[in-house]
């Protein structure tokens, strides 16, 4: 009888390990999902936020499960960056997705639409409005832009943008801060229209 209910006890354990397993599989399968749904955003925000300070080598060279990836971008925060709560919960569930320790060594890049991220003609007003509203552009700039080019955009790491003569080169400040120049990274997935367009009144006005 005893030995009877040993077995039963051991296959109830190894049943047990087996839903484990197997609920595990399907939460990296959503995991995989969403990676690839945000994998435009979170790409963004990558070089955006991270790739303003190291280059996104040291990124895509880890393979770290959830845990690891969330106490990752939390020092990352502590140190600095610019994300908000939204944003590096976003950062953890796509890096921990894509980048986690069963992923392979070589990974294809991550398709992004850059076509989205060209400025409008003038006159087009097909995906909203690009007027720029200052009160709007001086809190983007905050959260986005003073890490590198300083409080009131009088320069840091970055230059001083503060009556720069690029402001007066509209076709040129949006060139740069779509596509990127020299270090800066390029913000067409992180910043939409209308938040360039902020950006460029705020600082207009400074």
């Amino acid at each position: 009888m005893k030995r009877k209910k040993g077995r039963v006890d051991a296959l109830m354990i190894v049943a047990g390990f087996l839903a484990l397993v197997l609920s595990t599989w399907a939460q990296e399968d959503d995991l995989t999902t969403l990676g690839a749904a945000w994998a435009p955003r979170a790409e963004g925000l990558i070089a955006a936020r991270c790739s303003v300070c190291h280059s996104p080598d040291l990124i895509t060279q880890q393979r770290l499960p959830r845990d690891r990836w969330m106490a990752t971008v939390d020092k990352m925060v502590q140190w600095g960056a610019q994300v908000s709560p939204e944003e590096a919960a976003l950062l953890v569930r796509y890096l921990s997705a894509r980048y986690h320790p069963g992923a392979p060594e070589q990974l294809a890049p991550v398709e992004l639409d850059h076509g989205k991220a060209e400025p409008l003609a003038p006159g087009d007003t097909s995906e909203g409005p690009v007027a720029g509203v200052a009160g709007r552009g001086a809190a983007l700039f905050a959260h986005n832009c003073q890490a590198c080019h300083g409080s009131g955009a009088m320069g840091g790491m970055g230059p001083k943008l503060a009556k720069n003569p690029i402001l007066k080169h509209e076709d040129l400040f949006w060139e740069t801060v779509l596509h990127g120049r020299g270090p800066m990274p390029a913000w067409g997935s992180a910043l939409s229209h209308q938040d360039i367009a902020d950006i460029h009144a705020w600082l207009a006005e400074q």
